[in-house]
């Protein structure tokens, strides 16, 4: 059996297969290889071999756990209660996807209009209207056409989502937590702020209004400050929220989540 998933495993490796059909393909062969095993377990036992026969049985439960665990990720992407994986990456260290993420998050992502003191950084409120949140859904579009939108709730498991939503979250989105946007800038009009923006200056479109920065209403911030646009990240669409006993998928427009600098006039 393992001669066999050896050599499928070379074959496999010549085309560009994705990990989970891989996995689904594997956890097949490994359920259907296995009972082997039990026949084996079963004639050593009808032959008096007790204890051999008894210790292939072990083997033979032990790898239809791993099997069932492995069906139920690979088919459903879901785990449960009684997968032991959790415990023994505690034991081992800790997980290499979570070293991972920490290597990433040593290098923070550089915003498009550069970097700007958090001292001086207040979140702004937008809102738009149908043309806009059409406007918007065609960059998000030519994004993910770009590959810069990844649909996978930022890595999280189920039970992680579940404690996202827990402090307060209404939603979380499948790109969680949001895709910046490569191209973005604010442009003044009829006594107001709008963002345009898209995958490059040259097919930017305007994609929103600024409703209030902080605490005040835009047209008073103008007053008193300078305004500058730090960073664009476009959130929504498919994501999930929580049900009474477990994730609901929901469907919503896609909005802007934006940051303005700003210094005293």
């Amino acid at each position: 059996m393992l001669s066999i998933l050896d050599l499928l495993n070379h074959y496999l490796g010549m085309f560009n297969v994705n990990a989970r059909w891989k996995g689904q393909v594997y956890s097949i062969l490994s359920g259907v290889g296995n009972f082997y095993i039990l026949y084996l377990a079963i004639r050593h036992i009808q032959n008096g071999a007790y204890l051999r026969g008894a210790g292939l049985l072990l083997i033979f439960l032990f790898i239809l756990y791993c099997v069932v665990l492995n069906v139920i990720y690979y088919y459903t992407q879901k785990t449960v209660k009684w997968d032991i994986s959790p415990l023994l990456e505690k034991m081992l260290g800790g997980s290499q996807a979570a070293k991972a993420t920490d290597t990433s998050a040593a290098m923070p992502y550089v915003p498009a209009n550069g970097l700007y003191d958090k001292k001086q950084v207040l979140p702004a409120t937008t809102v738009s209207d149908g043309d806009m949140e059409a406007e918007l859904a065609k960059v998000v579009d030519q994004l993910r056409e770009s590959g810069m939108v990844t649909d996978n709730y930022g890595g999280l498991s189920e039970k992680e989502q579940m404690a996202f939503l827990a402090t307060g979250q209404t939603a979380i989105y499948a790109n969680h937590p949001g895709t910046p946007l490569p191209y973005f800038r604010l442009e003044e009009e009829r006594g107001g702020l709008s963002i345009y923006g898209g995958v490059n200056e040259m097919l930017a479109s305007r994609l929103a209004r600024i409703q209030t920065i902080g605490l005040q209403p835009v047209d008073l911030a103008l007053k008193s400050y300078n305004l500058y646009i730090a960073s664009v990240v476009v959130s929504g669409g498919p994501g999930k929220s929580r049900g009474r006993q477990a994730l609901m998928p929901i469907e919503k427009p896609y909005f802007l989540s934006v940051e303005l600098a700003y210094t005293k006039k």
